[in-house]
């Protein structure tokens, strides 16, 4: 499996819950199980906008742990980072170095309209803070800010991020 060429469909999977508001292994590894089955060439871990700004660590750490194992490394298995702060970014980025992930989605700051000169402070810090390869992810529409063209040339020569979910 080469974790520098991704090719196909990642879906973003969506993280359940029990009714007491504690993570369903149960299920969210029967989804992986169908996903796989369907397919995939790789899973993204931790939703999608929302869901990922406000899943702890914790149960970051154990959906990772989940997917890695239930996929065994038969395909890319991707972090998504959608943090508040470059701190908490950077945090997500030590959780999946940790937790042996393939690499990470990545949004621009979240619950914050960055500028164009801080969405790409944002996103060229935490890509220098792994060499993992990273997937940028540009939906303008719902966080409001927008990678644009000009901040993809100015992260061009960052050979870690390798990929756009537009």
């Amino acid at each position: 499996m080469e974790t520098n060429i991704w090719k196909g469909i990642f879906p973003a999977l969506t993280t359940p819950f029990t009714s007491n508001d504690t993570l369903h292994v149960a299920l969210f590894s029967e989804n992986i199980d169908a996903q796989l089955n369907a397919g995939v060439h790789g899973l993204i871990i931790g939703g999608s906008l929302g869901e990922a700004a406000v899943l702890t660590l914790e149960e970051k750490k154990i959906l990772l742990q989940t997917a890695i194992a239930n996929s065994n490394k038969s395909v890319p298995v991707l972090l998504n980072i959608a943090a508040t702060t470059l701190k908490e970014a950077i945090q997500h980025v030590e959780l999946g170095v940790q937790n042996n992930a393939n690499g990470f989605m990545l949004l621009p700051p979240m619950r914050y309209k960055s500028d164009k000169k801080e969405t790409l402070y944002f996103l060229k810090s935490v890509a220098e803070a792994t060499t993992l390869p990273i997937m940028l992810y540009n939906n303008p529409i719902d966080y409001g800010t927008e990678i644009t063209i000009d901040i993809l040339e100015k992260l061009a020569n960052q050979q870690n991020i390798v990929a756009i979910k537009e």
